[in-house]
């Protein structure tokens, strides 16, 4: 080839060259971002709104309905989901992928407006915001405790000086103080109230009414005024004038007890047993992980200066430590499999003048391919880290194909210059085909929407990127280190293996003189390994990706039905007492909500324990059922994949019913199903998070008697609700921030005869004699799906039960036994996999067909390229095979191994059948070309596939952070190359020989 042979008469050039693809390659290192994985974005907006004290079904009706009907209209709109919990409304809105955030958030902003007009004046304001990160728990906690301040007072110094600073942090989404906020508690006196004939809602609106400030124009033109209304002190309140009896003011004092308290009735949280409060930085769904944890342990350093003495400040969670200690393993694989990958080139070439050439390849291609993610706008992370390990075995491939074809010329006394510029001409088709061919099979991937084609292009790019580089080293540098640094009487060491190789070729030899002209036998190992390539990809078991030990375990606990947080805290020792110690853990979290609780544990570092998560978590499960009342579901975090949610719930598959019927007909649906998966005992427990049987009352209220008498619904619901529990819709500022203030009774009463309301006339009117209580069920939650009533159902898979095969099962069951109206959907893993297995299989498709494109293109004929795609089957049989018998899944890294497979085993048959095809030309025959390109290329081939088998061993031997995704693609990469070389080398040759005298007999008559 002209443009080898340019390069060897231009060493400077060709030095140049790869000198400045080697420092541009440094110069993006230092420039790329770092992250787990490729940045997939999905536009995700959430809409939060609160009706304090409102019912599941009455936010459902009056808020999310409403909000709904008009979110349904936002353009590009892909999902809308929502979840009313009492007092709460919360919409989930999924764009489709590439759609603006800015715009949506716009779209958002506009119907929640128009939709605020239609709500109840006591409904506060919709907060609408770009998702955080799905898990719910914060991305890092800060602990904070303090000897001198109550928890109050510590939640305020954090509100005052530390929340708005990590909040304006790049890349953090909000900053939550998970504690005991201030409050202002009013308690109202019944008597005092009967007393003075003073309603309730009389003194709400009081304090709503002198709780403001208001303009009040410019001072002589020019300096503007204010008139400053609002309430700061408990003095504020007790003077604060509700109304004037017989010209003598009744003050607030006169009918409440008021103080400045710190309110644990909605949320607590205890740090390691004690009560305790905590930072919780949420960060951006697109952020980079790495870099916020720097940036927020950065800024806690140099708080750390100016806080008091006695307030402490401690990390207790951090999710990018398993992150940080994954890449850390990954980039250690890289040297690993650099020092594996030059062992086997030595023991191949046994001179280490030799051993530099291919070598020389490795920083170079890798380095290089760095400016190719530099270009795409990509980072360095998992993915792409994982494809530098893979590179490493396959980038000194050209370069050792190159050097021995060179040597040999060499030991047939050509010069070095000669040899170089000879050698290089015959294997340059070979290599650009070869460098073409691994490369196509990731074009597919750009070509790809959703999870799997954002996740995987950057891989994509990295490996092919450094495979590119590695075939310009090939044909510039390799050839001219070869004519510098060879000559023909360099010296081997030990040379028995020359004897043992040049043996093994002879031998090789001879057998292909049996095995080509066996054409029943190849076509019947063909048969067979391609069935048995179908019959392993269909029983083995199947998950979107490996379960990963990430270092964090968790139970949670739903809240009992009619309980408050005094009971579900009470039940959540006895769980913390069942389960005892847990060595591994490194803190214990509680959080307490009306959502129930969850006992979360940070694990130390995998070095630091013996047990895995799962391991862990297996011990906990029968501690946790000692327990028979409590429902308690123990979980680990076990996917940072992008688009797979957690299985926190302690099942494997969700699947949402969905329908235009009433919860109540939808919830009988779902039980009558769910007795019948229990019955068949296919899965280890199913459960459904529909549960109408939470303790409610509904009041009943004599409408006429009420007008009578001249009262409204309103004051009726507002002194019931503030007695019976409390009315936290008005809030007070304190310092500039904003805290909920408490208006309740100073004792709860037992029923609606011990309330009264003063009518207009003056009368006393007892609630009970125009209003009567009644117990009823009702719902904790009321979900949505696409405006249409939905509940999840989650099954949990028995063990070693496959994942695809829990899916048909359950979507059979599920047609069978649910009314045709119904609309079944995946969520979670399941809906995750369903999309990634049907994608992989298109990708793996179109790898093949860009591959025979790629090769018909270059050979300019259409056989040449269906030979050497013979040993895909052939690869992917090794490949499952080991696969199973190591106990892996089939998953979304197994299949990208398999993609790659593709690439890197047809690189063998492009040797082959090139260089046959040479040798016809020169006036062998067929049978004659075929043997000896087989037993010439013997060498080249073992030692290549030597250098990827031994390149991916760190992959399949790592057991640090992350290692799981690595076993996978290492698996299936080693044994497809060992298997599928094997047969390779015997079976293709015997193809070659088969088609070719098929081709050729037309041409004979």
């Amino acid at each position: 080839m002209k443009f080898t042979s340019y390069f060897l008469k231009h060493p400077v050039i060709a030095i140049i060259l790869n000198c400045m693809i080697l420092l541009l390659g440094i110069l993006c290192f230092n420039s790329l971002p770092l992250r787990e994985y490729p940045n997939i974005s999905f536009p995700v907006i959430t809409i939060n709104t609160n009706y304090p004290n409102a019912s599941p079904e009455l936010v459902e009706s009056v808020v999310t309905n409403v909000l709904e009907d008009q979110l349904a209209g936002v353009e590009g709109l892909e999902l809308m989901t929502s979840r009313s919990n009492q007092g709460n409304s919360y919409i989930t809105l999924r764009f489709r992928p590439g759609t603006s955030m800015d715009k949506a958030l716009n779209a958002a902003h506009e119907a929640a407006r128009l939709a605020q007009a239609q709500l109840p004046s006591t409904v506060k304001a919709p907060v609408i915001e770009r998702q955080r990160q799905a898990d719910g728990l914060p991305f890092i906690g800060i602990a904070l405790e303090s000897s001198s301040l109550n928890f109050g007072e510590l939640t305020h110094y954090a509100n005052l000086n530390l929340k708005n600073t990590f909040r304006s942090l790049k890349g953090v989404a909000s900053v939550d103080i998970w504690g005991q906020p201030f409050t202002y508690t009013i308690q109202l006196d019944q008597k005092k109230l009967y007393t003075f004939g003073i309603n309730v809602d009389e003194i709400a609106n009081a304090i709503a009414s002198n709780h403001l400030s208001l303009p009040a124009g410019n001072y002589q033109n020019k300096i503007p005024t204010t008139l400053d209304f609002e309430l700061k002190t408990p003095e504020d309140y007790e003077n604060l004038v509700i109304k004037t009896q017989n010209h003598h003011p009744v003050f607030l004092k006169s009918l409440a007890k008021i103080q400045l308290t710190t309110d644990n009735s909605q949320f607590r949280v205890k740090v390691n047993g004690h009560s305790g409060l905590v930072l919780a930085v949420n960060r951006a769904n697109d952020a980079n992980p790495i870099e916020v944890s720097q940036s927020v342990r950065k800024e806690l350093n140099i708080l750390k200066k100016s806080l008091p003495d006695d307030i402490k400040t401690k990390i207790i969670i951090d999710q990018s430590e398993f992150i940080k200690a994954s890449l850390k393993n990954i980039q250690s694989s890289i040297l690993e499999s650099i020092f594996l990958v030059l062992i086997i080139i030595f023991i191949f070439l046994r001179n280490i003048r030799a051993t530099i050439i291919p070598l020389i390849a490795i920083p170079i291609s890798l380095l290089g391919s760095l400016l190719f993610l530099k270009i795409a706008g990509f980072t360095i992370n998992q993915m792409t880290l994982l494809a530098m390990v893979l590179a490493v075995g396959l980038v000194v491939d050209d370069a050792i194909i190159v050097l021995e074809n060179i040597w040999r010329h060499i030991e047939d006394n050509l010069s070095p210059m000669d040899a170089a510029l000879k050698g290089s001409k015959q294997i340059g088709f070979a290599i650009i085909a070869m460098t073409l061919t691994l490369t196509s099979v990731y074009a597919p991937i750009a070509l790809i929407d959703g999870m799997i084609g954002q996740l995987f292009i950057e891989f994509a790019v990295a490996l092919a990127g450094s495979v590119f580089i590695s075939g310009i080293v090939a044909l510039t540098l390799s050839p001219l280190m070869c004519a510098t640094f060879l000559h023909k009487n360099t010296k081997h060491l030990w040379p028995a293996i020359d004897r043992f190789l040049n043996n093994l070729a002879q031998y090789y030899y001879k057998l292909l003189n049996i095995i080509i002209y066996r054409k029943k036998t190849t076509l019947l190992i063909l048969f067979l390994s391609l069935s048995l390539s179908l019959l392993f990809y269909k029983i083995m078991p199947a998950e979107t990706a490996p379960k990963e030990d990430r270092g964090l375990i968790g139970i949670y606990t739903p809240p009992l039905s009619g309980d408050n947080l005094d009971n579900l805290e009470a039940n959540t020792k006895l769980m913390q007492k069942s389960i005892g110690i847990v060595p591994e853990a490194k803190n214990t979290l509680t959080f307490l909500g009306n959502w129930g609780s969850s006992i979360v544990m940070p694990l130390k570092p995998h070095r630091q324990r013996a047990r895995s998560a799962e391991q862990i978590v297996n011990s906990l499960k029968p501690k946790t059922e000692r327990l028979p009342s409590v429902d308690a579901s123990v979980w680990s975090w076990d996917s940072g994949l992008p688009g797979v949610e957690d299985a926190r719930n302690n099942s494997e598959l969700e699947l949402v019913i969905s329908t235009t019927e009433n919860f109540r007909q939808l919830f009988e649906a779902t039980e009558h199903l769910k007795k019948i998966l229990d019955q068949s005992k296919k899965f280890a427990s199913t459960r459904y998070d529909l549960r109408l049987d939470s303790m409610g009352y509904s009041v009943n209220i004599d409408k006429n008697a009420l007008a009578q008498l001249g009262l409204t619904p309103i004051q009726l619901a507002k002194t019931i609700e503030v007695f019976f529990s409390s009315d936290k819709s008005l809030s007070f500022q304190k310092d500039g921030v904003s805290y909920n203030l408490t208006l309740q009774g100073s004792s709860k009463p037992w029923t609606l005869d011990e309330l009264y309301l003063t009518a207009p006339s003056g009368k006393r009117i007892s609630i009970g004699s125009v209003a009567q209580m009644k117990r009823r069920a009702q719902p904790t939650a009321l979900e949505h799906v696409n405006q249409m009533r939905s509940t999840t159902l989650y099954a949990k898979l028995p063990e070693k039960q496959s994942f695809k095969k829990g899916m048909n099962t359950l979507l059979e069951m599920a047609r069978e036994n649910l009314p045709n109206q119904y609309k079944l959907s995946w969520a979670g893993a399941a809906k995750a996999y369903n999309e990634s297995s049907h994608t992989m299989v298109l990708l793996f498709a179109l790898a093949i067909l860009f591959i025979y494109a790629i090769l018909a293109a270059q050979f300019e004929n259409f056989v040449y390229p269906l030979i050497i795609l013979f040993t895909v089957p052939l690869a992917c049989f090794g490949a499952l095979l080991f696969a199973y018998l190591f106990g892996q899944s089939l998953n979304i890294f197994t299949q990208v191994g398999l993609v790659t497979l593709v690439g890197l085993i047809s690189k063998h048959g492009i040797l082959i059948v090139e260089f046959a095809n040479q040798l016809q030309k020169e006036g062998f025959t067929l049978a004659d070309a075929i043997k000896k390109s087989c037993s010439l290329r013997l060498r080249p081939i073992l030692m290549t596939t030597g250098a990827m088998v031994f390149g991916a061993i760190p992959l399949v031997l790592s057991h640090d952070a992350g290692a799981e995704a690595r076993h996978a693609i290492g698996t299936v990469l080693i044994g497809g190359l060992c298997i599928g070389t094997l047969f390779t080398l015997f079976l293709l040759p015997a193809v070659y020989f088969m088609i070719s005298q098929i081709l050729k007999r037309p041409e004979k008559s």
